[in-house]
């Protein structure tokens, strides 16, 4: 009894002290992450990189109390949201249960039961085949984790639980950047609406003056049809204004979990547009919530290598049971009817060795699809990055370049109506001039649209945004 104790002990200390086999057995994924040091191509050469970043409610840096409410109502009520966010949830409650299995299982059992024995089968005879039968106890066992096979399933359902989460994060992170470029976009197809339905007046005021200059012998024909063909290029125009508001409206409500028909998006909106860093280093891409879940995919394949590998050794339990047992029900808990059974217990695996060889085989594969994916989704972070920089910062010095010239449009048109009325010049020509001014004025609001959009996307780019030295 006492040799039979001493194994137990020793086999509980093994379990405890030694390091763990499934670990070594794992590739390193360390070894495949690439180096993120250094700036973005599109990052401005001279600056000095600022690292750090935007915590929490990214979108705030553009101080737009209508923006800020749109998007705490998707963060809210959003479909997908919450259907991510449960996926994240059932990798939490599968973790719970692969964690269970570190501590020993512990069940409760009892039972009566009437039980006839056939007289025919007995080896001696007894007084009677019919009789009563009463027990009750406790039944246990605990996989002794020599190889650290629990402990690393555990840390596996970890992984997978984390990469859950990011990809929460992820799906949120992007469903958020969609909304503020729609919203942005929505503003800007309206504003173009405005200038359009401006410009579509000119154009008829345009015509009528044409066609009665014709009518009084003074005008031509082929000014008429000019006049009529830019009216419809105009009203054309005006159309495709409208139809883009109206996706745009649908687009944002749905975001929104919201029926088109219940939801009317603002119209008068003031962001401010948020200073960008001129130096961005790549660090910054270690929050990005994708790469995050891919690393934590990569770290789940590495170490299921290892956990298959273990497959092939032996698993060892302590199996144990305890109660009372009796004929009657009057003594059912005393000290003689105690009954009790422990030990160890092996499952070692003899005619697997084809299976687990082709179940490795599959793990290894899994991990090398993993560091590919890795790999993939930091060089497509990288790009979006530059491209986003690149946008941007072509996109400030085109806005730039579009008010100045809105503002030599809107002089020329001034200039055109001051001739007018004092009589130096005919209406057309203040019609033409206003022309120009509006489809200036238009152009001029897509691009503001596209510059608040880019930044939108280099945040989403960064995993959440970016923080310049000044602040923002």
């Amino acid at each position: 009894m006492k040799k039979h104790h001493l194994l137990l002990f020793g086999v509980f200390l093994i379990s405890s002290s030694c390091k763990t086999v499934t670990e070594h057995l794992s590739p390193d994924p360390e070894e495949v992450f690439p180096d993120s040091t250094g700036k973005f191509l599109e990052a401005d050469k001279d600056s000095t990189p600022q690292t750090e970043r935007i915590e929490g409610d990214w979108w705030k840096i553009f101080k737009d109390p209508q923006l800020d409410q749109l998007i705490n109502r998707l963060n809210t009520y959003n479909p997908d949201a919450k259907a991510a966010l449960a996926r994240y949830e059932q990798s939490l409650a599968v973790l719970g249960i692969t964690r269970s299995k570190i501590l020993p299982t512990i069940r409760g059992n009892g039972s009566i039961k009437t039980r006839q024995d056939s007289v025919n089968s007995l080896l001696f005879p007894i007084s009677s085949p019919n009789y009563d039968q009463y027990s009750i106890g406790l039944n246990a066992t605990w996989e002794i984790d020599l190889w650290g096979r629990v402990q690393a399933s555990s840390k596996n359902d970890r992984f997978l639980a984390e990469s859950e989460e990011a990809n929460y994060e992820a799906l949120l992170l992007s469903l958020q950047a969609t909304l503020a470029q729609q919203y942005f976009a929505h503003h800007a197809n309206h504003s173009q609406q405005t200038l359009l339905q401006q410009s579509r007046n000119l154009a008829s005021e345009n015509l009528q003056l044409h066609q009665a200059r014709l009518d009084i012998g003074e005008g031509r024909q082929s000014d008429v049809s000019k006049a009529l063909q830019e009216l419809q290029e105009t009203e054309a125009a005006l159309e495709l204004a409208k139809r883009n508001t109206g996706k745009l409206h649908h687009s944002i409500a749905v975001l929104l979990g919201q029926l088109p028909s219940s939801f009317s998006p603002p119209k008068d909106i003031s962001p401010t547009l948020p200073q960008v860093p001129t130096g961005l280093p790549s660090e910054l891409l270690a929050r990005r919530p994708d790469l995050l879940s891919a690393e934590q995919q990569l770290r789940s394949a590495a170490i299921r290598v290892g956990l298959t590998k273990v497959e092939f050794l032996p698993k060892f339990t302590l199996v144990g049971n305890a109660g009372y047992g009796s004929l009657t029900e009057d003594n059912l808990l005393k000290r003689a009817s105690e009954l009790y059974d422990y030990g160890p217990q092996l499952d070692l695996p003899i005619f697997s060795y084809r299976l687990r060889q082709s179940v490795l085989r599959q793990a290894k594969a899994r991990y090398r699809e993993s560091t590919a994916n890795y790999q993939s989704t930091f060089l497509n972070a990288v790009r979006e990055v530059d491209d986003s920089l690149l946008d941007l910062k072509s996109h400030t010095r085109e806005l730039k370049l579009q008010l100045q010239t809105l503002e030599s449009t809107t002089l020329s048109a001034q200039a055109a109506k001051d001739r007018y009325n004092t009589g130096l010049t005919d209406y057309f020509d203040y019609i033409v001039a206003e022309q120009i001014r509006l489809q200036t004025a238009a152009r001029k609001a897509t691009l503001t649209a596209e510059q608040l959009s880019a930044s939108v996307r280099l945040i989403q780019a960064l995993g959440g945004g970016f923080q310049t030295s000044e602040g923002t």
